[in-house]
């Protein structure tokens, strides 16, 4: 009787405490957060104090910070991306998910736990930079729906990504399968439009630009970001 009361109630609450207790983890392990929001923070002011004198007049809108963020934001979604395979990880490891698999909690709660907890420390850290950009003069010329967009498209990139990372934890079970997905991808967001527009690159740089799914993602953000949208 009770096993069967347990399997038909609700899953809401078993899941918000599983997304509890991930971010309660995340919470813990400070650089889990930290340590990719401190790292693209850091490019943002590196960049913008060394190449906005000479690129800014290259760039839409004449604000190269405007031009930065969407690049930082979405280094920032694949570095910080690896939390759920971290998660995953951590999980498996103590053998808290053993446990749990002899309990009715539905196994597919195991994988959207730590990611959605992911999900909302990206969503998190993109906020965090987008007013570091602000207070370095981020251009806004479509108001709140620009950085809503900007923000909104950090997180689905940041989401598919930490689905890779999970994936690569259920398959790999180490750290070091984790850690890889990172970096094919973060080499990715350098092979693109990084520091200037695209018709501003030439030879190999232009081809891997155009091949790049990326280039169209950061041109979206950074359209969001940029005059006539």
């Amino acid at each position: 009787m009770t096993t069967a009361t347990a399997t038909t109630a609700s899953p809401v609450p078993v899941l918000a405490a599983l997304v509890r207790r991930s971010i309660d983890t995340c919470l813990r392990v400070p650089a889990l957060i930290t340590g990719p929001l401190f790292m693209s923070a850091f490019f943002l002011v590196i960049y913008d104090g060394q190449l906005s004198a000479a690129a800014a007049p290259m760039v839409p809108g004449g604000s190269y910070v405007s031009f930065l963020v969407p690049l930082v934001l979405l280094t920032t979604a694949f570095s910080g991306g690896a939390i759920a395979g971290q998660l995953l990880l951590r999980d498996l490891d103590s053998g808290y998910y053993s446990c749990l698999a002899l309990t009715p909690v539905r196994r597919g709660f195991f994988a959207v736990a730590p990611t959605v907890a992911g999900t909302l420390v990206i969503a998190v850290q993109a906020i965090v930079l987008v007013l570091l950009g602000w207070l370095l003069g981020l251009n806004q010329p479509h108001g709140l729906a620009g950085i809503v967009v900007v923000i909104g498209f950090t997180v689905v990139a940041g989401a598919g990504f930490l689905l890779l990372a999970l994936a690569a934890a259920l398959i790999g079970r180490t750290m070091a399968a984790v850690n890889a997905v990172t970096y094919v991808f973060f080499p990715l967001s350098f092979m693109t439009t990084t520091f200037v527009p695209r018709d501003q690159l030439q030879g190999w740089m232009a081809v891997a630009a155009d091949v790049n799914p990326l280039t169209y993602l950061l041109e979206g953000m950074r359209d969001a970001l940029s005059p006539g949208w």
